[in-house]
């Protein structure tokens, strides 16, 4: 009896903690990505469609493996407000690196250019897009109205 209450007590005190952890690394749910809203409008971006499509964070998220042993959020801002809660994170967003600054850089693209690197990885031949990424703005990237230029032809 005495066995079993200390098990008990035990598995009582270690939920709570593997519910928390288990909380704070979730992955984010659908994604806005707004960084060229001035001229396209914001990509809606499914991020669960595409981590159950890719299998893990490291398939997208680069330099950063399951080996090492640390969950995505203890480096990425992905979604401040479902880390919220962690401890002694700070927190860093794509842009933090990859500025417009060092777009010329391949070993430190600009934001845009990382992106869309990451996307053709496995989108370039699938669907509307083809071989072309002009296809892109059928798909995700749509000029705003108010950018849009009339062709017109004589």
């Amino acid at each position: 009896m005495r066995k079993f209450l200390s098990i008990t007590i035990l598995l009582g005190l270690c939920l709570p903690v593997a519910a928390y952890v288990s909380a704070a690394t979730e992955a984010p749910g659908m994604r806005v990505l707004d960084s060229i809203k001035d001229v396209y409008t914001p990509v809606k971006f499914d991020h669960p469609k595409h981590v159950s499509i890719a299998g893990s964070c490291s398939a997208c998220h680069h330099e950063h493996g399951i080996a090492d042993g640390l969950p995505c959020k203890q480096c990425h801002a992905l979604t401040p407000q479902s880390f919220k809660h962690s401890v002694n994170h700070s927190f860093m967003a794509c842009k933090n690196c990859h500025t417009t600054a060092d777009r010329d850089n391949a070993a430190m693209p600009g934001l845009k250019t990382a992106y869309h690197k990451q996307c053709f990885t496995c989108h370039r031949g699938m669907g509307n897009i083809g071989t072309d990424p002009k296809g892109c703005a059928e798909i995700c990237h749509a000029k705003r109205a108010d950018r849009v230029s009339l062709n017109i032809r004589k």
